[in-house]
Formats: structure tokens, sequence, C-alpha cells
């Protein structure tokens, strides 16, 4: 019993409970894991009738039921009772047993017991040591500081989670987090908050205190390329995850729920790998712990969400970006990687031929009209504008202004904003600002509507130099988008100098390449593209990579740009202002020297710096029209 007769001062330091002989005693004859209602009958203290009528009064605040389970199990004495009923004031309207509780002669771990008793709860001792990690990696740290529980074990498949309130718990919640049914149980609660704070450690903070977003992977260098096992904790799963990624050279991480697994999938120089398939069990867990991270809302799964995290590798800087989309069996996320220090490509390693890097570099130079760069998502569009902006930075003294959704990459002697469509500030008010702005060079993220592509062509016609992206098929076809967006013919004819159209193929691994010639089929579809690109020399070799440990046995290392590139001289722009057809206006470009990207993509296949079938696919709607 409780035998101390002076009251003490409230202590969260669970080693300073009075004496509990009896309750010691029933601890001492049970496994860490025991429900104390059994166990008292089991040593005679509370009979089943007693225990009935106990049961039966679940109000906690009622100070009559819980304080008659103290004295009924012996985990406080009378005299102790009476001792507090003669220090209580009268008519304070305090629960007897909340002043035992507030004194201290009610510990954390009499209190803990007691609910446990009252509820027919099952009583834990708390060791993080202990702990299952598959039970913990069922749930977030974020919803175990929040309801201050944690789940201990898995048992019969049901989660087994301590908590030292559980009013605080969100039942219903916790369940669906867990894939589980879940039972409670009691806990004294300053060991149970070390034992959250030992498991989560880094993600609780991050979510209830620091900047949201941050990982630190500067100390795991050493688990790059190594398997990855599903039985560690869902935070470290996560790290490697995105360690082997970038050690592989992947642009986008795809986490995606099937029937049996949750698979986990790599884009390597923009193609899909399966990197490894996870048990299913983990979706949960491992979506719940990138979303905290990336700083989304862990509780809305019905809707797509956006989330942004920062991570260190060695000395590398990444920028994560995160997309949460919710599909029938579950959220599906993709992150988007970015090597910061790597992000910024000069503009002569963009791949373009010698003659037409200079001719890009003279439009670049001009002091006004629009530049504009044009291709399918992922074609590298951005990476060749952000070239042109740093040429510009290292070679003359200037104010350049850029609008992006969002800001990818971050440059030195660069003002870059970043729309955000929820307060309003969307391309076209970044523009109209722009211009008051004194600017002399500003980049259009992206051309998406009517209003953005008149100030942009207002702005070149003013004196600017305007950088932007469009997204169509070809070079001849951009200035018929903007045309169809609005634009008056002749406008666009008078503000557009230059427009490249590209793809992105995949570069042959050196250490593994080998020459060979060409089958017939192949030296058929060489010729057409000579045929469409003007270029008459025979082709006798073609090249391909068989794999080899340099290239992670995937034949190819990194991308190269195939384009074509349209300079609007006096001829187009007359052709321009008198809105012809794109077909036309390709085929005049053609008779003037205008190479296709069909001649982009034959002559670096005949160079064996990429493979003919990774250039075909995308010339074929070129042949067609050529």
């Amino acid at each position: 019993m409780d035998t101390e007769p002076a009251p003490k001062e409230r202590t969260d330091d669970p080693t300073q409970d009075p004496p509990l002989a009896p309750s010691d005693r029933i601890l001492a004859g049970h496994s860490r894991f025991i429900q104390l209602n059994h166990a008292l009958q089991q040593e005679g203290i509370l009979s089943p009738e007693r225990l009935t009528q106990l049961l039966g009064c679940r109000h906690l605040e009622d100070a009559t039921s819980l304080l008659h389970v103290f004295l009924a199990s012996g985990l406080v004495s009378t005299e102790a009772v009476q001792q507090a009923k003669e220090g209580k004031k009268s008519g304070t309207g305090v629960p007897l047993w909340k002043l035992l509780f507030d004194k201290g002669i009610i510990g954390q771990r009499t209190m803990a017991m007691g609910l446990a008793i009252t509820l027919n709860l099952p009583y834990t001792e708390m060791d993080p040591g202990q702990m299952e990690p598959a039970a913990v990696q069922r749930m977030d740290g974020v919803n175990a500081t929040h309801w201050e529980a944690l789940p201990v074990r898995i048992e019969g498949e049901i989660l087994y989670m301590a908590c030292a309130d559980p009013k605080k718990v969100d039942l219903e919640r916790a369940e669906q987090l867990a894939g589980l049914p879940v039972r409670l149980c009691m806990t004294p609660r300053p060991p149970l908050l070390l034992a959250i704070d030992h498991w989560y450690g880094g993600e609780t903070r991050i979510a209830t205190g620091q900047p949201v977003g941050k990982l630190d992977l500067r100390g795991l260098v050493a688990m790059s390329g190594q398997a990855i096992n599903p039985n560690q904790p869902v935070t470290v799963l996560l790290d490697q995850l995105i360690i082997n990624a970038v050690t592989k050279r992947a642009s986008d991480i795809h986490i995606v729920p099937e029937q049996r697994f949750l698979h986990v999938h790599f884009r390597i120089d923009g193609r899909l790998f399966e990197e490894i398939r996870l048990p299913l069990h983990l979706k949960n867990p491992l979506v719940s712990r990138i979303k905290v991270v990336a700083g989304m809302d862990i509780a809305e799964k019905r809707l797509p969400q956006d989330g942004h995290i920062q991570a260190r590798l060695a000395d590398r800087l990444l920028d994560i970006r995160v997309s949460d989309v919710p599909s029938v069996r579950g959220e599906t996320i993709v992150m988007r990687l970015l090597d910061l220090q790597v992000g910024l490509v000069p503009m002569e390693q963009l791949g373009f031929a010698h003659d037409d890097l200079e001719r890009f570099r003279r439009n670049v130079a001009l002091p006004h009209g629009l530049i504009l760069v044009t291709g399918p998502t992922g074609s590298g569009k951005s990476t060749t504008l952000r070239a042109a902006l740093d040429y510009i930075v290292r070679h003359q003294f200037c104010h350049l202004l850029t609008v992006e959704d969002p800001v990818e990459v971050r440059m030195d002697g660069v003002t870059q904003v970043q729309v955000n469509n929820r307060i309003g500030f969307t391309f076209p008010r970044a523009l109209r600002q722009f211009l008051r702005h004194d600017p002399d060079v500003i980049m259009v993220g992206e051309i998406r509507d009517a209003e953005t592509a008149k100030i942009s062509v207002q702005a070149a016609l003013t004196g600017h130099r305007v950088f932007s992206t469009l997204h169509t098929n070809d070079a001849p076809g951009a200035v018929t988008r903007l045309v169809d967006m609005g634009v008056e013919p002749f406008l666009v004819s008078s503000a557009v100098s230059m427009v490249i159209a590209q793809r992105l193929v995949r570069r042959l691994c050196p250490a593994c390449r080998s020459g060979r010639p060409p089958t017939p089929q192949e030296e058929r579809l060489l010729d057409a593209m000579a045929t469409a690109s003007a270029v008459t020399h025979r082709v006798e070799l073609i090249y391909e990579s068989s794999g080899c440990p340099a290239c992670n046995h995937t034949g190819h290392v990194g991308r190269t740009v195939i384009y074509e590139m349209l300079t609007v001289d006096e001829e187009m722009k007359q052709r321009i202002a008198r809105n012809e057809a794109t077909s036309i206006l390709r085929r005049a470009a053609l008779n003037r020297g205008f190479e296709p990207l069909v001649a982009s993509g034959r002559v670096k296949v005949v160079q064996g710096i990429t493979a003919l079938g990774e250039v075909a696919p995308y010339l074929e709607p070129f042949m067609e029209r050529g």
C-alpha cells in the first residue's frame, strides 16, 4: 500500500512514487504485459463481485469511482486518503483522487494502474528497448506525440498501443493509420514520453518545432547501394530509398500500392525501373513519414497534396518535390529529386552542335526579343533557359527577373520569383509588376494562358529580352500557338527571334558501347531520316550498349538533347504576319536550310552518342511531316 503519511510535492519522476507493496507483488508475479483486474483477483485483493461493481463506474471525473478503485485495489492506503480529506478545503470541487495526485500521494505509476483497472485495460511498464519495431512503424511520430501513445507490439493481428490518457487517443484514426485493430493499454506518462522520443526522435521534433522539410542524410552515406531491409524503422527506410535513388542517378521515386505489395520504382534517364517490392503493411507508415517530413497534412487522404523536402547527403543538397495522389488502393507518392549542386548546366554542355550553339549565343545576347523553348514535360526546356540566363550573368551586367512555378534551381545574379496561385500571385500578375521593376531580361517559366502570352510579347516589343517555354511538337508550331492564344500575328512576327524544339534521349554508356552494321530495317529508317534532313552520307555503323557495372547494367548514362532551332528571319516574319499555317511555315524553313529534329537525332546516332532505338520514337512524326 501507499503508506507515506506526509504529503509531498507532485513529481513526474515515476521512481518517486510511494512504496506500492501489493501492486509490486502483483507485477512481480506476471509478465511485462498484464491484465491487472485478473491479477488482483488471483491475489485475492479484489473479489469478482467488487470488481464488477467498480467496473460499472466508468466516469473517471467522478471522485467516488476512481477513489474506490485505488482503495479497493490497495494502490492507496486509507490513512493517506484520510489525511488528504483533512487537508482538503471545503467547497473546492476538486475530486479527492486528483488532490491525492497533485500532492504526490498518488504517483504517475499508481494513476496508470488505477485507470487500467477502472477501464479494464492491460497495464505495461514502458521499456523503449523492448518495443517491437514492426509495431512502432505502424504509427507516425506526429500522431504518437499528439496522442501521447506508442505502439508496443502486434499480437494476433491486434496492435497494442500504450497510452497515459485514453481520452487523448483517436482510436478510429489510429486504426486507419495502422491498418489493424488497436487495443489500448495503460502505462505511466513520463517513461512513455521518453519512449516516444526514443523511437520517433527527429520526426516528432520536425513536426512540432523545427522547420518542416529537412532531412540530414550525411551520416548515412555508407548505406549507398546496400540492399533495402523492409524490417528496419520506417524513418531509416525512407532515408535509404533516397540515398539509393541518388546513387543510381534517379530523377524520381514512385511509391505505388498494389494488391499484394507496395512497389517502389526509380525513374532513371527518363525510364522507370522497379527498385523493390515492400510488404503492404508498410504503406501507411511510409506514406505518413513522407508527408510529415514534406510538411503535408497526414490526416488528409482524399485530396491530392504537394510537399517539399530539402535533404543533405554528404556535400550535396537535394531539393525534393513531393506529390501525393489518392488512388483506390491507397495514396501514391512521387518524389522528384533535384541535386542543387548540379542543377545548372553550362550552355556549352547542352548538347548543341557548334554552329547552332553560336547561333543560340547570338540570339541570347540581343538587346530585345522573345526566345521560346518548346517540347513536352521533361524535355529539358527549363535547363536550356537556365543555361541562357547563366550565360548572360557571366557576360553582361544587367537586371534579370524570373517568374517560375516552382523555383527549382537558385541562381546567383538573378532575382527569382515563385508564383502562388492561392493568394492570386500568378504569371500575369508577376509579369505586370516586373515591367515596373526596370528589368533588362525576363524569364517566364511557362506561357500557359492568353494573358501571359500577350504580356510576354509586349515586353519583348518594348525593349526587353524575354525567355519562356511552350508545349508544342515542333519549332514552327510555337508561333502559331501564340496566335491561337489571341496574340495578333503581326505582334508575334515582330517579337519572336528564335524557337528551339527539343527532346531528351539516353546516352549510351561509353564503358560497354560497341558498334555494328545496321540491319536492313535500320538502314531504311536511317535513309528516311537522311531524306527528311537532306543528309546523304551512308551510315556504316550504329552503336549499342550491353550494360555493365558502370551504368548499373542499364546500358545508358545520362541524357542528351536532340533539337531543331528556328531563327525568325525577315521572310519568316512576313509569313507569320500573314498568319500562314504551321505546315507552310515548316516547309518554307526547310527550303531555307532549317534542320529538323531528325537531323540532330541522326547525327548523334552516327556519332555513337545515343542508340537508334532511342531516337526513332521521337522522329517518326517528324518524318511523316518532313
